[in-house]
Protein backbone atom coordinates (compact mmCIF):
# COMPACT_ATOMS: atom_id res chain seq x y z
CA UNK A 1 0.00 0.00 0.00
CA UNK A 2 1.54 3.34 -1.01
CA UNK A 3 2.44 5.67 1.85
CA UNK A 4 -0.32 8.21 1.13
CA UNK A 5 -3.02 5.51 1.19
CA UNK A 6 -1.56 3.98 4.34
CA UNK A 7 -1.69 7.38 6.10
CA UNK A 8 -5.28 7.91 4.95
CA UNK A 9 -6.28 4.47 6.26
CA UNK A 10 -4.54 5.19 9.56
CA UNK A 11 -6.34 8.54 9.88
CA UNK A 12 -9.70 6.94 9.12
CA UNK A 13 -9.10 4.28 11.77
CA UNK A 14 -8.00 6.85 14.35
CA UNK A 15 -11.01 9.10 13.77
CA UNK A 16 -13.77 6.51 13.39
CA UNK A 17 -15.00 3.56 15.38
CA UNK A 18 -16.25 1.03 12.83
CA UNK A 19 -19.00 0.46 11.92
CA UNK A 20 -20.25 4.04 11.74
CA UNK A 21 -21.83 6.61 9.43
CA UNK A 22 -19.37 8.12 6.95
CA UNK A 23 -20.06 11.22 4.84
CA UNK A 24 -18.70 11.47 1.30
CA UNK A 25 -18.67 14.83 -0.49
CA UNK A 26 -18.03 15.25 -4.19
CA UNK A 27 -18.34 17.83 -6.92
CA UNK A 28 -19.09 16.28 -10.28
CA UNK A 29 -19.92 17.63 -13.74
CA UNK A 30 -23.72 17.49 -13.90
CA UNK A 31 -23.54 15.41 -17.07
CA UNK A 32 -21.84 12.66 -15.03
CA UNK A 33 -24.18 12.80 -12.03
CA UNK A 34 -25.82 9.46 -12.80
CA UNK A 35 -22.41 7.76 -12.72
CA UNK A 36 -21.84 8.79 -9.10
CA UNK A 37 -25.38 7.88 -8.00
CA UNK A 38 -24.69 4.31 -9.07
CA UNK A 39 -22.11 3.93 -6.27
CA UNK A 40 -24.51 4.68 -3.41
CA UNK A 41 -27.54 2.56 -2.49
CA UNK A 42 -30.96 4.20 -2.70
CA UNK A 43 -31.56 3.61 1.01
CA UNK A 44 -28.52 5.71 2.00
CA UNK A 45 -28.82 9.44 2.65
CA UNK A 46 -27.91 11.42 -0.46
CA UNK A 47 -28.23 15.14 -1.21
CA UNK A 48 -27.33 17.10 -4.32
CA UNK A 49 -27.16 20.75 -5.24
CA UNK A 50 -26.50 22.28 -8.64
CA UNK A 51 -24.25 25.28 -9.20
CA UNK A 52 -25.81 28.49 -10.54
CA UNK A 53 -24.83 27.58 -14.08
CA UNK A 54 -25.87 23.94 -13.70
CA UNK A 55 -22.50 22.81 -14.99
CA UNK A 56 -21.56 21.06 -11.72
CA UNK A 57 -23.45 19.30 -8.94
CA UNK A 58 -22.29 18.83 -5.37
CA UNK A 59 -23.18 15.48 -3.88
CA UNK A 60 -23.19 14.54 -0.21
CA UNK A 61 -23.79 10.89 0.58
CA UNK A 62 -23.87 9.33 4.03
CA UNK A 63 -23.30 5.59 4.18
CA UNK A 64 -23.01 3.14 7.04
CA UNK A 65 -19.41 2.00 6.63
CA UNK A 66 -18.00 -1.10 8.27
CA UNK A 67 -14.27 -0.36 7.83
CA UNK A 68 -11.70 2.08 6.52
CA UNK A 69 -11.11 -0.34 3.65
CA UNK A 70 -14.75 -0.01 2.60
CA UNK A 71 -14.44 3.81 2.59
CA UNK A 72 -11.21 3.68 0.61
CA UNK A 73 -12.72 1.24 -1.90
CA UNK A 74 -15.62 3.63 -2.54
CA UNK A 75 -13.23 6.55 -3.12
CA UNK A 76 -11.23 4.41 -5.54
CA UNK A 77 -14.31 3.26 -7.47
CA UNK A 78 -15.78 6.76 -7.68
CA UNK A 79 -12.46 8.15 -8.95
CA UNK A 80 -13.23 6.73 -12.41
CA UNK A 81 -16.05 9.26 -12.88
CA UNK A 82 -14.74 11.90 -15.34
CA UNK A 83 -14.21 15.31 -13.73
CA UNK A 84 -15.06 14.25 -10.18
CA UNK A 85 -13.55 16.13 -7.24
CA UNK A 86 -13.54 14.53 -3.77
CA UNK A 87 -13.78 16.88 -0.81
Amino acid sequence: MPEKKARFKETLDECHEWPCPYVFKFIVPSENLQLIKDFFPENESRNKKNTKTGKYTSVTAEVHAYSSKEVMDIYEKVSIVPGIMSL
